[in-house]
């Protein structure tokens, strides 16, 4: 299986189209055989440009595979099981092409590993070995990779195709609002918690690594692939900053100095995608890529909200723990740190004052067993207990007067008992 290589300006366009889409291999025999008798039907032209435009508007084909095919480079089209459609980006770690898996019928994104990447058996090795780590990896915020093989020279995996932009392409518009923006990165700290958490580290967490679908979740792109830009024994120094280079301007200071990294350095890699994204500015400027990594060795960025005057001072502490020099002063985790973001946009309510329950009446103790239990007070107060207010007032304002009619009136009670008694007798 040939590899997948850019058309070259200089090809010309086949006498006959039909060899060309047989040599591709993405149709097949019955639908080739269908085609080549309307052609000589006169159904179809004959023309290949011709006959490539009708193909296409009989959606048969692709436009990227008609090109492919009129520039008379039909190899490179059938990737094993799948069949490029389109491609969609490139970068230091290689093409990235929209493709279909003909016997499930499933539309994916089909990553080729850059040749210079795949013909180092160190490479290779360390991919195969992180594969087997990206497989086991389901969560809404990564995109699941569903294949990986190496046939024909060629290194490739297969991950779910996710219809939407990256980061990157959406700063081109202008930088990203505080709010949206945080919410985005704690989107993408929870991806990559799921990451940490079954022992990978992503290596190269990027604006461009951070895909926005078109329901507004982020999805972590490319876990597994970092380990393809780490140097070993026999890579040179151009080698390596040729790999690095795109990606340096968000490597944390101990991946940059060639130290083992755990995934508080991706945190640091979140941290710098959040400022560029937020302000339209690199957090470590400089002229050339030694330049840029020495600045975060050195010296802390420029505080974010000097660029972002109205950029809430809470987010700014969470945007510097993310970016602490040394893995100790930043968050323990990525949970932690997608939990401090979570915060910032929907900070915790503090719930109303509840009233105080009513309190329970006590009962009165049982009386003892055998003793008559008894009977409640009247509520009707009797019609001598009217006048007790009027005495009070009356002894407070004349305490003496009151005093002696009291006595007197005990003298007058005694004697009449005295009297009742001796009638009696």
């Amino acid at each position: 299986m040939a590899s997948i290589e850019r058309p070259k300006s200089g090809d010309r366009p086949p006498a006959d189209l039909l060899p060309a889409l047989r040599a591709s291999g993405i149709l097949g025999g019955r639908l080739l055989d269908e085609i080549q008798s309307r052609v000589v039907q006169g159904d179809y032209p004959s023309d290949p440009k011709a006959l490539a435009e009708r193909l296409v508007r009989a959606r048969t084909i692709t436009p990227y595979q008609a090109k492919r095919l009129l520039s008379n480079r039909p190899r490179g089209l059938l990737v094993g099981r799948y069949v490029i459609l389109d491609r969609v980006g490139s970068g230091s770690m290689g093409r990235v092409y929209k493709a279909h898996h003909v016997m499930m019928d499933r539309v994916v994104a089909l990553k080729v590993i850059a040749p210079e990447i795949a013909s180092n058996e160190r490479a290779v090795a360390r991919f195969q070995r992180e594969m087997k780590l990206v497989g086991r990896l389901d969560h809404e915020n990564v995109v699941r990779a569903f294949d990986a093989d190496q046939a024909g020279g060629m290194l490739y995996i297969v991950m779910e195709y996710v219809p939407g932009e990256s980061l990157g392409e959406r700063l081109r518009r202008g930088p990203i609002p505080a709010p949206e923006m945080i919410d985005y990165a704690a989107q993408a700290a929870l991806g990559l918690a799921h990451a940490h958490e079954r022992g990978m580290v992503h290596r190269d967490v990027k604006p461009s690594n951070l895909l926005l679908n078109e329901d507004r979740r982020i999805k972590v792109l490319d876990l597994g692939l970092g380990v393809l830009m780490e140097p070993d024994n026999a890579a040179t120094f151009a080698t390596a900053d040729g790999i690095a280079v795109g990606t340096v301007d968000y490597m944390s200071p101990e991946q940059a100095l060639g130290r083992e990294v755990d995934g508080r350095s991706d945190l640091f890699s979140l941290g710098c995608a959040m400022y560029h994204l937020m302000t339209g500015k690199l957090a470590f400027p400089g002229e050339s890529p030694i330049d840029r990594l020495g600045r975060r060795i050195n010296a802390p960025p420029r505080p974010i909200q000097e660029l972002v005057p109205d950029f809430p001072a809470s987010a700014a502490r969470v945007i510097e723990k993310l970016m602490a020099p040394k893995p100790r002063d930043r968050f323990e985790s990525a949970t932690e740190a997608a939990e401090a973001l979570q915060a910032l946009i929907r900070p915790r309510t503090r719930r109303p004052a509840q009233p105080p329950p009513p309190r329970e009446e006590t009962a009165p103790p049982p009386p003892p067993e055998n003793e008559p239990v008894a009977a409640p007070p009247a509520a009707t107060p009797s019609p001598s207990a009217a006048p007790l207010p009027r005495l009070a007032a009356i002894a407070a304002r004349r305490p003496r007067a009151v005093l002696a009619g009291l006595v007197l009136a005990l003298i007058l009670a005694f004697a009449v008992g005295v009297g009742a008694g001796s009638l009696l007798m």
